[in-house]
């Protein structure tokens, strides 16, 4: 990974970028004192403009007025500022820098991988508790591992990082695509994004390790702008014939154009696997009526994964800011589930981060949800709306076969019971689960036209 080009961002270039702040003078001239009378103030950096960005932006006011009414964080208020990432790796570490100049007291936030790339340079300089709830890029959890005092300062509630997407996804590949559905080829479908590669790269290694006679027929990789699909469909409908089976996509920053385009052209193949533009409750709109039958891994949904999801799905769609944004997105789960660990672990530490010391104390009691008992099992799990939460520990290996000499410290733990996201199908116009068996909602459906 050649290290990033971190040593290319260091913190003399990020201040030339970043320049010279009024605004931060203006905030800091006021001194702890006068900054504490007010409320805490959570920054969310995120593209502000997109389903994401707003449902992300919904979940954590919902959180915010929830805990208000029950008292605060150690007895204080919290208010919600954000600033706009815009998709932009500069961007993103701007944005991230804006929000510690007007006071953001704990930051959160970033959706596209590139975004929290462009923003690790920016962490040992604003030194702030960084909650990453949208990225899946390990980048910045390495980074951790590397230089844990500069980079302590970030932990991954949500979604789990790319190395442990694939292994979700082999694992649904495995259980579900062959052995209920009784597949033997795949497509790997891919937007040709940063966080696309571990999972396009290692796929066929892990469904070997895992035991499975699944075949990866091809892998076809297309750029972001890529306007029309037609010869690519062509060329996986080539790749499967004769097999079993049907496209594996891995899109994010895509995903309503070719999946419009796949129904147009009636593909005879089934459109499984991680589509988040899918996790946007207008994507049949968005397709123009092509969600039918469409598959993605999502963080969460609509179903009993613990106590707390369906209540804050419920209350979600009736809270009144963006009333037009009704379904929760992955980020939005995990956005609202990284603000009540924080309360918790603010509470049990006892202070809030006006200084390093204080911010040590905090990161301590966040690294304590999921610590290893003296049995090597988690333990001190946080209940979340997308499982039982905690995070890996500095050393801790292996967390995945395909790095197994890396450890990934502050990422959120991944496996059965923990965060370990589920599969939904469209059908009839809503999001139903598929898998895991424990959590479905519904039986796999053929696209109408293979029916």
């Amino acid at each position: 990974m050649s290290d990033l080009n971190l040593k290319r961002h260091n913190r003399r270039t990020f201040l030339k970028y970043a320049g010279a702040s009024a605004l931060a003078l203006s905030v800091s001239s006021l001194g702890p004192w006068v900054q504490a009378q007010g409320p805490i103030l959570i920054g969310m950096a995120n593209p502000l403009s997109t389903f994401f960005g707003e449902a992300a932006e919904k979940a954590l006011r919902l959180g915010i007025s929830q805990i208000n009414a029950g008292g605060g964080m150690m007895g204080r208020p919290l208010d919600l500022i954000v600033s706009d990432s815009a998709g932009r790796a500069d961007q993103a570490g701007l944005a991230i820098q804006d929000l510690s100049n007007r006071g953001a007291q704990f930051l959160t936030g970033l959706f596209f991988s590139e975004e929290l790339v462009g923003t690790i340079p920016t962490i040992p300089v604003v030194r702030k508790i960084f909650l990453g709830t949208g990225a899946s890029t390990p980048a910045a959890t390495i980074q951790t591992s590397r230089d844990y005092n500069n980079y302590k300062f970030f932990f991954r509630v949500g979604p789990i990082n790319s190395y442990l997407i694939l292994q979700a996804a082999v694992t649904f590949a495995r259980g579900f695509l062959e052995g209920g559905l009784k597949w033997n080829s795949i497509v790997l479908f891919a937007e040709d994004a940063a966080w696309t590669k571990a999972i396009t790269d290692g796929f066929p290694t892990l469904l070997a390790a895992f035991g499975s006679k699944l075949q990866v027929a091809d892998t076809i990789r297309y750029a972001e702008d890529t306007t029309d699909f037609t010869s690519l469909y062509s060329r996986a409908v080539n790749a499967m014939q004769g097999r079993v089976g049907g496209l594996f996509t891995v899109m994010a920053h895509t995903g309503t154009r070719p999946t419009a385009q796949w129904a147009t052209q009636r593909v005879p193949l089934p459109y499984v696997g991680i589509n988040v533009q899918a996790q946007d409750g207008r994507f049949d709109q968005l397709t123009q009526g092509a969600a039918e039958s469409v598959v993605t891994l999502t963080t969460g949904a609509k179903a009993p994964i613990t106590g707390k999801t369906v209540p804050f799905v419920d209350a979600f769609e009736s809270f009144s800011f963006k009333p037009e944004v009704a379904v929760p997105s992955y980020n939005a789960f995990s956005s609202y589930d990284a603000l009540l660990m924080l309360k918790e672990a603010v509470e049990k530490a006892g202070v809030l981060p006006d200084n390093e010391a204080n911010t040590d104390l905090i990161i301590q009691q966040l690294e304590q949800f999921g610590v290893r008992g003296p049995d090597g099992k988690p333990g001190n799990l946080f209940e979340g709306t997308t499982g039982k939460l905690g995070f890996y520990e500095r050393g801790e290996k292996p967390v995945t076969p395909l790095a197994a000499d890396q450890d990934f410290p502050h990422d959120v733990r991944y496996g059965s019971g923990l965060a370990e996201g589920l599969w939904i199908q469209y059908q009839g116009g809503e999001q139903k689960v598929i898998f895991p068996p424990n959590l479905a909602t519904a039986g796999f459906v053929l696209p109408p036209w293979l029916r």
